[in-house]
């Protein structure tokens, strides 16, 4: 009799931690995020993982939990070291795809730390690229070193509107928006990324955004119009911004700079965690900037037209997309005059503030001279809110593979 029980143990014991190990692995492929460096899904197969995470999660421990209890009443129904490396390898893979992503990209949606620009000249370099975010006179700098931690960066209202910065390193890419859709409310939190662009989630309702789309997943399959309201974004350098905007404020990342994070003694984790991932984001920053291929090869379309990472600045009117090279608008005698989407545009760069902008000619004349602040003869023009500014063409163009290029 004995036997038999024990037969039938070793056969439920080896069952359950099939079953853990093989959800573990799933939510580890699906949702760990730095996983696609080695192994990829179809993005189907990711969201479905991701709305059902917490029923597998549930699965997977109560599966571990009966390979315990089984070992615990029956010691020889595997061996220690077995038990100790399989147990391990399940942790690994259930804490980095379930808990990992979150303590690793902290978003900053609502407590984001904002300096004046005295006070960011300890961490900012003069010649740094900022995204500026500018809304009724109040300025925002956000580089991309501090942002790339965080991917969501805000302290609620800026000039007056509701506005979240959102980034992406694999894309090079800051995206402002007002967390709303159709009125409701949204709470941005980092969740991995598909197609080496930056997935959000909505804590409150759980769904999906990508951040080139702004769109929730169910909104974006349905070919719904509802998305966040975009706001007009642009990079110049550090030390231009300052010239440009003296009272603006500046992004500081908290658990970045050496004055603002936790020591060992507040945190001993943090301490020792923060560094080792922010080398490991570094890194697989730095390989996208400098390598032909996308750091995760999981882009669907490569576009030969420019350099796979040319920083384009692309823009959208209705479902007419074009991307512009800087050094193509450098060189042109004077403004671009355009049309996208029918709709007059305007494109300049500016040499005193090394930087590009894109502008609706709203005036009903071809313009021959702008300024940095959009300041004609006819007037001043507004900035086009769906820019993105130094984006990688690769990533544009794999979301965007019918976009025209230094359209004039």
């Amino acid at each position: 009799m004995k036997d038999i029980i024990d037969k039938h143990a070793r056969k439920i014991f080896w069952l359950s931690m099939l079953i853990a190990q093989v959800l573990g692995f799933l939510l580890f492929k699906d949702l760990a995020d730095v996983s696609q460096w080695v192994v990829q899904s179809p993005r189907e197969t990711t969201m479905w993982v991701w709305y059902h995470r917490w029923a597998i999660s549930f699965f997977a421990l109560a599966a571990m939990a009966i390979t315990c209890y089984l070992k615990y009443r029956q010691r020889n129904v595997i061996g220690n070291k077995a038990f100790i490396s399989l147990a391990l390898f399940f942790c690994f893979t259930f804490y980095s795809g379930m808990l990992n992503p979150h303590i690793m990209m902290r978003a900053r949606m609502d407590n984001g730390v904002f300096v004046s620009i005295e006070e960011a000249k300890k961490y900012v370099k003069p010649y740094e690229s900022v995204i500026v975010l500018e809304i009724n006179g109040k300025a925002r700098a956000h580089s991309d070193k501090q942002l790339l931690r965080p991917h969501v960066a805000g302290n609620g209202e800026l000039g007056g509107e509701n506005v979240v910065m959102t980034y992406c390193g694999l894309t090079n890419l800051g995206m402002a928006y007002t967390p709303e859709i159709n009125g409701q409310k949204l709470d941005l939190a980092p969740m991995s990324q598909l197609e080496n662009n930056l997935i959000m989630y909505d804590k409150i309702s759980g769904e999906p955004i990508q951040q080139l789309w702004g769109q929730t997943e169910a909104d974006y399959n349905q070919n719904s119009e509802s998305k966040m309201r975009e706001w007009p974004t642009y990079r110049m350098p550090f030390d231009k911004f300052a010239v440009a905007f003296p009272e603006g404020e500046v992004y500081v990342n908290d658990y970045l700079v050496e004055d603002m994070r936790p020591s060992f003694w507040d945190n001993p984790f943090l301490a020792i965690y923060d560094p080792i991932m922010e080398l490991i984001f570094k890194l697989a920053v730095a390989h996208q900037e400098t390598n032909d291929e996308p750091t995760f090869p999981t882009l669907e379309h490569i576009d030969p037209r420019l350099p796979s990472k040319e920083q384009i600045y692309g823009l959208n009117v209705g479902d007419d997309y074009v991307a512009y090279t800087e050094e193509f608008v450098k060189e042109q005698a004077q403004p671009i005059n355009a049309t996208i989407g029918e709709k007059a545009i305007v494109v300049s760069y500016d040499k005193e503030f090394k930087s590009l902008g894109i502008f609706y000619n709203t005036t009903g004349n071809a313009i021959t001279e702008i300024d940095f602040y959009g300041q004609t003869p006819y007037g001043k023009l507004p900035r086009v809110e769906t820019v993105k500014a130094g984006a990688y063409w690769i990533i544009w163009a794999n979301f965007f593979p019918e976009t025209d290029i230094n359209r004039v």
